[in-house]
């Protein structure tokens, strides 16, 4: 029973590609952008999770932010919060959200191929 227990395990490690598998992160801040920066706060690690690039945003406090569309349909299921949450107003038309689209192409770009 154990021995099954434990192949099972593996089992799941390896579909969800978190076995030995080291995962991909890039820091970006308000430093790198400046006024862009669409975020409320200071810096973000992006991540990307596949097969369909889901864009995503890591905070210091670990809360994970989905970013795409694709990432943002299952969030709710996968337990990210919504990124649109940390996303600034736009300076100057404050009923919108600020344009992150930049951010989500090199979060996807980490999955390789995207």
């Amino acid at each position: 029973m154990k021995r099954m227990t434990l192949s099972l395990a593996v089992l799941a490690m390896l579909a969800s590609g978190m076995c030995g598998a080291k995962e991909k992160t890039q820091k970006v801040s308000n430093k790198d952008y400046g006024d862009a920066w669409p975020f409320t706060v200071d810096s973000v690690d992006l991540l990307c999770f596949g097969p369909s690039p889901k864009a995503l945003a890591r905070t210091s406090d670990g809360t994970v932010y989905a970013l795409s569309g694709s990432a943002r349909s299952q969030a709710k299921d996968r337990g990210w919060s919504d990124g649109q949450d940390i996303t600034k107003p736009n300076p100057t038309m404050p009923s919108i959200k600020m344009d992150y689209s930049d951010i989500v192409q090199r979060a996807q770009a980490l999955c390789g191929g995207a």
